[in-house]
């Protein structure tokens, strides 16, 4: 069906916009003194972050990121291909991987290292964290975007440490890893993000303990026969 005159007219009205809008990005990059190639990312993960940390996420817009960061709205899309892989990036940027100390027992290697990475869920971090599942629950997009890029592979040096503890003879040759990294990351989350303990010492040991009670207990579920 031929459109109509009036949707010619619409479309045709909004070329030059458009056109307009694409250039001035472009004229804007530019400038002297945008961001160069290598600071981008850094840049505008940066301006993100404060923006999430400061603002309901509905006003988290591509157009307050680019205000915020300096950086052209070209130059964003050429990075990443959408608000919710942005936020995706932002969210992660700011944890640090859990850095795995050897123990005697993949178990006691386990626990140290997440007691460690424990301590540094809080602040800036634990109030990222706590709006990633928040936001990932309204957003399949976004949930599937961080789980991808980011989540997913945060795992893979707990799972060769699970592996490792099957090689040694530590753990069950049959043992489900996926399944084993999903009970003890649970165990966490619960306590330090959904619980979030006191700061008060007493409670804070008293939660360390729990949960290291409570992945013991899951890992002699797991042992070898």
């Amino acid at each position: 069906m031929p459109r109509s005159h009036n949707s010619e007219n619409a479309w045709w009205l909004r070329m030059p916009d458009a056109v307009a809008a694409v250039a001035a990005d472009i004229a804007a990059e530019r400038r002297p003194g945008r961001p160069r190639d290598s600071a981008l990312e850094s840049t505008v993960l940066s301006a993100t972050v404060e923006l999430l940390l400061e603002r309901d996420t509905r006003d988290v817009t591509v157009s307050a990121i680019t205000q915020r960061s300096g950086v052209s709205r070209a130059a964003l899309y050429r990075r990443w291909s959408s608000r919710e892989e942005l936020l995706a990036a932002a969210l992660d940027s700011v944890r640090s991987s859990i850095g795995f100390q050897r123990r005697d027992t993949a178990l006691e290697t386990i626990l140290a290292s997440y007691e460690q990475a424990a301590i540094d869920v809080d602040g800036k971090v634990g109030a990222l964290v706590k709006k990633r599942i928040a936001m990932g629950l309204e957003n399949d997009e976004l949930r599937a975007l961080s789980w991808d890029r980011h989540v997913s592979r945060r795992r893979e040096p707990i799972a060769e440490e699970i592996r490792r503890g099957i090689r040694s003879g530590e753990l069950s040759l049959d043992l489900d890893v996926e399944a084993m990294i999903d009970l003890i990351n649970g165990l966490y989350y619960y306590q330090f993000v959904v619980r979030a303990p006191s700061s008060d010492p007493a409670t804070a040991e008293a939660t360390r303990y729990r949960v290291r009670n409570a992945v013991t207990l899951v890992w002699e579920g797991a042992l070898r026969r």
